[in-house]
């Protein structure tokens, strides 16, 4: 057997592996401390910091080992066998991120803690991994170093390119986190073992039956359990970690995008929608409220509406709900989110049955590129702007796409989520989404003053967006009078009873904001400090700040 063409072939499957492993391990991570930008910063610095720091170990020591082929096979083994340690260490995450939780009002000092805790975890695989290449290069260049360095960095590569397209779009969506990380340990250890019984066949004979005995025993204790990270991680630190353990998953799916899952919350006492861990819609008053009012809005608005597009389809509620109505196409880009929805009928009157609708799954924002038509009503539901699959969505240039597949007398609806805002971001939001408006009216989800069971406080606005002026009052009430039975029936269930309370929802007109916010930055693609901005707000929220703000401006204007 040639020895060095072997060793190119595992350098490619060690690439792969290795690849599989930095895709994956992402997941748990980002369910335990945010899928944030900074979130996904640190763990690639905590992945990047130990490969470095394994080749930096490792290449003073190169010329004095004797026998590389057997070194870079123990690597291998190490690799392989602390991949599968870890679905045992995920456990222990959540209890150490509660640990450093309490660091959160410092926010620098808080992603110190979480790089520190992300590089203490994966210091012991990315450092053997950042080992293997200086033992592959000695051992592969001793004629001529160019054309073998040459050969071994693409051999690694061409594996990482496989590695990171499995596990992304093959092995995650398919056989689930767990297996993926069995898999790739198999790659690892079964490398290891091939190149040892090449290079040293009794020291192998003496390991296998300990290595295989391992491997069994840390892959049958090592349980992925999703329970176990959500109810220690993220936004629910806050809460008694019994409590939440007692939270029942009833759905839970590995996919494409993210990992969705639905639950029994025993502090909403509602079912949620989770995706990487956070809530992302529910059968709870505000939520339901929300997803209302993105129903029945644009009805009232544009009552003579005969085709809407819905961007996201979450909980299925919003279109569900438009579907009763008008024809109406939903955008998700993640099919783990339809299967999901299924548990959401009562709320979304089983939307995915409805002849009215119609589900394509594609993302959002490459599907107005690609279309030609317009749409009488246009309501996008994507997740937090701090998610880096939605925060393209909250941009002037998604607004200015959006603009064109408007019809002249059409509605643009848009969730904002004060809550994670603070003063100058909302600023900038208002004034990027008022410079391709030229109309605008802003609702709030709740006010104070409402005659609700209980107190709620405004935490979420729904921005109104359209090319000509379309409100009035005695319109708006108009439309609402001549609202279907049935319509005003889900109305009355979220307390709303008739067009004055939905205008007593009604925060501003663009006059009444006239000068607000021109000092402010646009945010653009480019620009996209929504994205870094809100991630800091996530876990100290105060929706007050915006409101409080808005309406001093209201005042002083008057």
């Amino acid at each position: 057997m040639d020895l060095r063409k072997t060793i190119l072939i595992a350098f490619v499957l060690s690439g792969m592996a290795a690849l599989i492993y930095e895709v994956v391990w992402i997941r748990p991570l980002q369910f335990v401390l945010g899928s944030t930008i900074y979130t996904v910063s640190i763990i690639l610095a905590a992945f990047m910091g130990g490969l470095a720091l394994g080749s930096w170990i490792i290449a003073r020591y190169a010329d004095k080992i004797i026998n590389l082929p057997k070194t870079y096979a123990l690597l291998e083994l190490g690799i392989g066998l602390y991949g599968i340690l870890l679905l045992v260490l995920f456990k222990v995450l959540p209890k150490v991120y509660r640990a450093i939780y309490p660091l959160y009002q410092n926010f620098y000092l808080f992603e110190l803690g979480q790089f520190l805790l992300s590089f203490g975890l994966l210091l012991i695989p990315t450092t053997l991994m950042g080992a293997t290449f200086p033992v592959i290069a000695k051992f592969y260049t001793s004629e001529k170093i160019g054309k073998g360095i040459g050969e071994v960095y693409a051999a690694n590569n061409i594996g990482a390119i496989l590695g990171s397209f499995a596990a992304g779009f093959l092995l995650i969506p398919v056989i689930g986190i767990k297996s993926t990380i069995i898999l790739a340990g198999i790659i690892n250890v079964s490398v290891a073992l091939i190149i040892l019984f090449v290079v040293a066949k009794d020291f192998a004979k003496k390991i296998i039956p300990f290595v295989l005995i391992l491997f069994l025993v840390l892959a049958y204790f090592g349980q992925y359990d999703l329970n176990e990270l959500y109810s220690a991680g993220f936004t629910r630190t806050q809460y008694e970690e019994d409590l939440l353990k007692s939270t029942e998953f009833l759905y839970s799916k590995e996919g494409l995008h993210a990992t969705v899952s639905v639950t029994k919350d025993p502090l909403a006492r509602a079912t949620v929608l989770l995706i990487n861990g956070k809530g992302q819609g529910s059968t709870a008053f505000n939520d339901v409220r929300v997803n209302m009012l993105l129903s029945y809005l644009p009805l009232i608005l544009n009552p003579e509406s005969e085709n809407s597009l819905v961007i996201g389809l979450g909980t299925g509620t919003t279109s569900g709900h438009l579907a009763q109505s008008i024809k109406v196409t939903t955008i998700e880009i993640e099919p783990a989110i339809v299967e999901a929805a299924e548990y959401f009928e009562n709320l979304n009157l089983n939307v995915l049955e409805n002849s009215n609708h119609d589900l394509v799954i594609a993302d959002g924002r490459n599907f107005l590129l690609r279309s030609k038509e317009k749409y009488d009503i246009i309501v996008p539901e994507p997740s937090d702007p701090w998610q880096s699959f939605s925060t393209l969505l909250f941009s002037k240039e998604f607004f200015e796409l959006v603009k064109e597949h408007l019809d002249e007398e059409g509605v643009y609806f848009q969730w904002v989520p004060i809550y994670e805002m603070d003063t100058e971001e909302f600023k900038s939001f208002y004034k990027t989404f008022s410079s391709v408006f030229p109309e605008v009216l802003a609702f709030v989800n709740v006010k104070e003053n409402e005659n609700l069971p209980v107190r709620l406080d405004t935490t979420e606005i729904i921005f109104v967006g359209t090319k000509e002026k379309i409100f009035s009052e005695e319109k708006f009430r108009k439309n609402f009078a001549v609202l279907s039975e049935e319509s005003k029936d889900y109305l009355d269930a979220i307390w709303i009873k008739s067009a004055d309370d939905l205008l007593n929802l009604l925060l501003f007109t663009n006059e009444e904001m006239d000068g607000y916010a021109d000092r402010a930055e646009f945010i653009t693609d480019d620009n996209a400090k929504l994205e870094f901005s809100s991630a800091k707000k996530v876990l100290y929220q105060d929706p007050k700040e915006v409101i409080k703000d808005v309406e001093v401006f209201l005042r002083v204007e008057k």
